[in-house]
C-alpha cells in the first residue's frame, strides 16, 4: 500500500509521546511492507535534519514553520480570528500546496494526517484534488479537553479564562474536521467515545500507541535503587509541567513524613529553569536530559505519573510496563492504558491518596514485584508496535474498500 503521511513535525529526538507514537507508527508500517512518503513541517522548535528519517519511510519532504508561541500573534487571534491560535500556528499555504501538488503528481491509496492540529490541510486537498484518495486523522488527543482540565487547575483568573476561551474555539475547530475525514484513529476508548458524543458518525478505531519491546526489556545489569521514585517527560508540555509541581509541592512532602530519605527523581527534556528550580527547592532531584530513558526509570524502585491535566495516552507508562517498572498514577494519567487499580498499577487522585500508594509499594516488595509482572504481560500482549502497525493497516483497507465501493 502506498501511504501519504502528513506530520506537523519531523518526531525526532524520541523524548515526547507524541514523537514516539508518530516516529514508531511511520517505522512500523515501512517494516510491514508498506510504502510511507512522509510530508513533515520543520519547526524552528524541533527542527531536524529530515535525512534521518530515510532509515523508517520511503521518502521525506518538508516544509520550514515557526511555531513558536508569541504574544502579539496570540492577541491577533483573538481579536481576527475564530480559530484557535494553537492550531493556527501550523498553518502554512506552501505546505498546502505541497501536499496537494504530491497527490495530484503520483498515486496513493491512503492519506494519513497525523494530529489533530493539521487537520485544515484536509480542506485543500478536497478543494484541490480530483478524486484524493481515502484521508485518516489520527488525533493524538481531543485537544479541547486538555484545556479544559488546565482551566479547571489554574490558579491565575486571566490564564484561567484563556484557556476556557481555547478549550470552546478547539471544541468547535474539532466538531468541524473531524466529519471531513474518511475515518479517525482514537488513541484511548474515552476519546473514541468522545469523537461519537462531539456528532461523529463516520469510521472510528480504537489505535493506542505502543512500545518497543526490544528497546524497553528489562536489563538485568541495572538494579533499581530502593527507596527512590522518578516520574520522566518532555518539560515543554504544560501538563506535565502541572504535574511536577503538583507532586513537589503536595504530595512529596506527605512522603517525607513517613519515609524521610524517599528520593524523588524527576527528568525530562527541554526542563525549563524555573521548573528545575521549583523541583530542588521542594527536595526532588532534576535531571534536564538523561541519555536513555529506559535505564532512567528501571533504576528506579517506582515510576509515578501525577498528571491532573491532558489526554491522550501516557508512552511512559506502557514503557514501564515493558521494563517491569511498577506504577502508580493518577486515573487521568492512566486514561487509555489496559491497567486495573490493584491487579497491573496502583491509582490515585489526591495527595493522600498518592502518598499513600507510594508507602504501600514501599512497605511491600511483594506488591511491587506482583504490579510489574501483571504490567509487563500486560505490554507484551496489547502494546508492541507490530501489532498496532497491523491494526492501522486493517483501517487503511478498510477505508479504501468503502471508497471503492462506493465509486463502483
Amino acid at each position: 500500500m502506498r501511504i501519504l503521511y502528513i506530520l506537523n513535525r519531523i518526531p525526532l529526538p524520541l523524548t515526547d509521546g507524541g514523537a514516539i507514537c508518530s516516529y514508531n507508527s511511520v517505522k512500523f508500517l515501512h517494516a510491514a511492507g508498506h510504502e510511507l512518503h512522509v510530508l513533515a513541517l520543520n519547526t524552528k522548535k524541533h527542527y531536524q535534519d529530515p535525512a534521518q528519517m530515510l532509515d523508517v519511510c520511503t521518502s521525506i519532504d518538508t516544509i520550514d514553520i515557526v511555531t513558536d508561541v508569541r504574544a502579539l500573534d496570540a492577541a491577533r487571534n483573538l481579536v481576527f480570528s475564530r480559530r484557535p491560535y494553537i492550531a493556527e500556528r501550523f498553518h502554512k499555504e506552501i505546505f498546502a500546496n505541497l501536499i496537494c501538488a504530491t497527490l495530484q503528481d503520483e498515486k496513493f491509496d491512503v492519506v494519513h494526517i497525523d494530529h489533530t492540529m493539521i487537520a485544515w490541510y484536509v480542506d485543500a486537498i478536497r478543494a484541490r484534488v480530483p478524486k484524493p484518495p481515502p484521508i485518516v486523522l489520527r488525533t493524538h488527543n481531543i485537544e479541547h479537553v486538555i484545556q479544559e482540565r488546565l482551566a479547571a487547575h489554574e490558579r491565575n483568573p486571566a490564564k484561567s479564562w484563556y484557556r476556557r476561551f481555547l478549550a470552546r474555539r478547539m471544541k468547535a475547530y474539532e466538531t468541524a474536521y473531524f466529519p471531513k475525514f474518511d475515518a479517525l484513529m482514537a488513541i484511548t476508548p474515552e476519546e473514541q467515545a468522545m469523537m461519537r458524543q462531539m456528532g461523529y458518525s463516520g469510521t472510528t478505531a480504537l489505535i493506542p500507541a505502543g512500545v518497543d519491546i526490544a528497546k524497553f526489556s528489562p536489563n538485568p545489569s541495572i538494579q533499581a535503587r530502593a527507596g527512590t521514585m522518578c516520574y520522566i517527560g518532555g518539560m515543554d508540555w504544560q501538563p506535565n509541567i502541572e504535574a511536577v509541581q503538583w507532586f513537589v509541592s503536595e504530595v512529596l512532602p506527605l512522603v517525607h513524613r513517613t519515609h524521610p530519605s524517599a528520593e524523588m527523581h524527576i527528568a525530562g527534556k527541554r526542563m525549563p529553569a524555573e521548573v528545575r528550580a521549583f523541583g530542588e527547592a521542594h527536595g526532588a532531584f532534576m535531571h534536564p536530559d538523561v541519555p536513555s530513558a529506559a535505564d532512567f526509570i528501571q533504576s528506579h524502585a517506582m515510576l509515578l505519573v501525577p498528571l491532573l491535566s491532558g489526554g491522550g495516552m501516557r508512552l511512559k507508562i506502557v514503557e514501564a510496563m515493558s521494563l517491569g517498572v511498577p506504577i502508580i498514577s493518577t486515573r487521568i494519567g492512566a486514561e487509555g492504558v489496559a491497567v486495573r487499580h490493584g491487579e497491573s498499577i496502583l491509582l490515585a487522585d489526591t495527595a493522600e491518596e498518592f502518598a499513600h500508594a507510594i508507602s504501600e509499594l514501599l512497605h511491600s516488595p511483594n506488591l511491587a514485584q506482583a504490579l510489574a509482572r501483571n504490567a509487563r504481560d500486560i505490554a507484551l500482549r496489547e502494546y508492541s508496535w507490530e501489532n498496532i502497525a497491523q491494526k492501522m493497516s486493517m483501517l487503511y483497507e478498510q477505508v479504501q474498500k468503502a471508497a471503492g465501493a462506493a465509486e463502483g
